[in-house]
């Protein structure tokens, strides 16, 4: 079945001397390997530039529900960025591994696709905020159905990592976040991050904080290995 659909290239590795695996997440089925020959050696329509991370392409190709690789018929970038300074580039990569950490195989998230393509990816060419990335793990999680619920919150109460509640003790044996993270996140889901004041080890906590959440609620695998880079956006 020949389907036309808006992706967005997750990663691509090279593949021998010239081709490449490209993971783009796809608008209609999610996320798709492709197998696209020749690349590396400008061989065909297809160009290496247009497989840079978080590219938005439109793109052709045979869809098959128990192939593996597909095959690009035809492609056209959409949009790249343009990252024109060092706090830019480092949210680019940190963005770049959490995505690539968090999207599953064949899972069909439209809402997840909408925000990325309308509003994640477009604000990496825009100045960053110093609050910008726990505004994006968080806004992931939203899409993904397990952000936490703040329903119970009040300004004394401790985020539960694993349970995703806001709680007014803190109980043995549970994974939570301190009093000021707790606000700080709440204040993320609530009211945005324009009026957080950029205070850098509250935002490093806080990330640490996601980081474990994700454990619980994505992967436990999960990690942020380039999340130290973050420390050069607020210089």
């Amino acid at each position: 079945m020949e389907v036309k659909t808006k992706g967005i290239v997750i990663r691509t590795i090279k593949y021998g001397e010239a081709s490449a695996i490209c993971n783009i997440l796809t608008e209609q089925f999610g996320l798709l390997g492709f197998h696209i020959p020749g690349v590396y050696k400008n061989k065909g329509k297809i160009k290496i530039s247009y497989l840079q991370n978080l590219n938005i392409l439109e793109l052709s190709f045979n869809y098959k529900k128990t192939t593996n690789l597909h095959r690009i018929k035809d492609l056209h970038c959409d949009s790249h960025l343009h990252l024109i300074n060092f706090s830019q580039q480092a949210f680019y990569h940190v963005v770049c591994e959490l995505l690539q950490q968090t999207i599953k195989e064949d899972e069909i998230n439209s809402d997840l696709f909408e925000y990325l393509k309308d509003d994640a990816i477009p604000s990496m060419s825009s100045s960053i905020h110093f609050w910008q990335m726990p505004f994006v793990m968080l806004s992931i999680l939203h899409h993904h159905g397990c952000a936490p619920n703040c329903s119970n919150y009040s300004e004394s109460s401790y985020l539960d990592l694993q349970n995703g509640v806001f709680l007014e003790s803190l109980l043995p044996l549970k994974t939570i976040a301190d009093i000021e993270s707790s606000a700080t996140i709440y204040q993320i889901l609530t009211k945005g991050i324009s009026h957080l004041p950029n205070n850098q080890t509250l935002r490093q906590k806080v990330i640490e904080n996601l980081i474990v959440y994700y454990q619980w609620h994505i992967s436990h695998n999960f990690d942020l290995k380039s999340r130290n880079v973050l420390i050069a956006m607020s210089q």
